[in-house]
């Protein structure tokens, strides 16, 4: 029983003593704040004009899936 948490102790030790390789951090950082502009910027348009979204938002992603 105790093989399993020494193991398992040392498992997670060393994982976490070791150096991230944190290549490409700053783009995945930059994409999250695009996607929430558009995001913000999507409630912006729909709450100024309020017409029939969903559907239109549908009909674009059908011609994208569509178009493959």
């Amino acid at each position: 029983m105790y093989d399993k948490a020494l193991a398992l102790y040392a498992t997670v030790a060393t994982t976490l003593s070791t150096p991230r390789d944190e290549k490409g951090q700053g783009t995945l950082e930059y994409v999250g704040i695009v996607v929430i502009a558009a995001l913000l910027v999507g409630a912006i348009v729909s709450a100024i004009n309020p017409g029939d979204i969903t559907s239109k938002v549908q009909e674009k992603i059908q011609e994208i899936l569509s178009a493959g």
